[in-house]
């Protein structure tokens, strides 16, 4: 699987509004083919220190409109990417790993955001049709493919704080009303200690095998379809953050009545696991890039005399000094039924006085007194 396996950075000034950021990445090599590594490996480093920077993830699309040319990528229009090169490149067993040096625009393009870590937590993918899964006896597909999202997103701590895996069925997507939804969420926020819930269903897992009477059926490998809709819900406050579907196919290299060992290194290396492990890879960018410039929310947890304690401490950039608001959300429904979020924000900001790992705790500026701050108030970064 891709993984991030280094992440060091260089700053120096190159222009007034450029930096210049070092880092590097690794992919497997399959079937002998080096380029197509390279490239996997150059945008998992460059997505690092994308996130790093504060520079926007969508960039990473001029990386796909440039030309290696002599270890630098020479882009076909000016963009944010002033220059990329590989410094180094080392292949060990059936890996790749590449080290790359790239200068980043960041006058317009970085966000506050970017510097806190969001807390986010998973859950168990759900399998919508089983049946599907009886070609190849892959019926555990759905945990195997939740465990690999959470690990690839547990190696980017720059962005996200991957809080816990929720090894359980749960009711969420499409199949519940907003009413059950938010309740889960509520649940699920508190159970976590995370602003973020991320789910998914499988959809589609089918092969067509031909027929015995068909020469193809000896031939050629069928193609197996991969479909998958993911949602990512502010638990907090009760709202769907991003839904988006996913589709692929690859070859399926086993015979009508082979079982595929999920946890083996095989299946994973053969095209229909590489074609999940690359839309997997899609799903973490597009994850990272819906929140990136997002801030964090936290929960009050603790009240005591002039002091609250929020859920969020260190891993998610916090720093004593900081002010932040205190507010409660409630849900309402308008004149026409539809369920609205509504924020009621107290009177006075406080200000981080003792952070700790993953908790902090806040005190009204001048030592004022609390009011009527409650547990399970909101807090933002001000």
């Amino acid at each position: 699987m891709l993984k991030y396996i280094l992440f060091t950075l260089a700053l120096c000034c190159c222009s007034v509004n450029a930096k210049l950021f070092t880092s590097s990445g690794e992919a497997f090599i399959i079937k002998q083919d080096i380029d197509s590594a390279r490239d996997v490996a150059i945008k998992e480093a460059l997505k690092n220190a994308l996130i790093y920077s504060g520079g926007p993830i969508s960039i990473l699309q001029q990386v796909n409109n440039g030309v290696l040319v002599e270890n630098k990528l020479v882009f076909n229009s000016k963009g944010e990417i002033n220059s990329l090169t590989i410094i180094d490149e080392n292949v060990k067993e059936d890996k790749l790993m590449v080290t790359i040096s790239v200068d980043i625009e960041l006058s317009h393009n970085s966000c506050q955001g970017a510097q806190y870590p969001k807390s986010i937590a998973i859950t168990r993918f759900k399998l919508n049709n089983p049946n599907h899964a009886v070609d190849g006896q892959i019926h555990t597909i759905n945990k195997q493919i939740t465990q690999t999202l959470f690990n690839r997103l547990k190696l980017s701590p720059q962005q996200l704080d991957v809080r816990e895996l929720i090894d359980i069925p749960v009711r969420l997507g499409q199949h519940y009303s907003l009413q059950n939804i938010s309740n889960t969420l509520s649940t699920m926020a508190t159970q976590t200690d995370s602003q973020y819930i991320f789910y998914a269903e499988i959809n589609d897992l089918s092969v067509d095998f031909d027929s015995k009477n068909s020469i193809n059926y000896w031939l050629v490998d069928p193609l197996r379809n991969f479909y998958m809709t993911v949602y990512l819900y502010d638990a907090l406050q009760g709202t769907l953050v991003m839904s988006k579907q996913y589709r692929t196919e690859a070859k399926w290299e086993y015979g009508m009545h082979e079982s595929a060992d999920l946890q083996s290194k095989l299946f994973w290396q053969r095209e229909y696991g590489q074609a999940i492990i690359n839309l997997l890879a899609n799903v973490n960018e597009d994850i990272n890039k819906q929140l990136q410039c997002m801030l964090p929310i936290a929960r009050v947890i603790s009240v005591k005399n002039n002091s609250v304690q929020i859920n969020l401490g260190k891993r998610n950039g916090l720093k004593e000094g900081e002010t932040l608001t205190l507010f409660y959300s409630s849900n309402y429904k308008d004149q026409f039924g539809i369920e609205r979020n509504a924020e009621t924000q107290y009177q006075d900001p406080m200000q981080v006085i003792e952070v700790h790992d993953s908790s902090a705790i806040l005190r009204t500026i001048d030592n004022y007194p609390l009011g009527n701050i409650q547990i399970n108030d909101l807090a933002k970064i001000k």
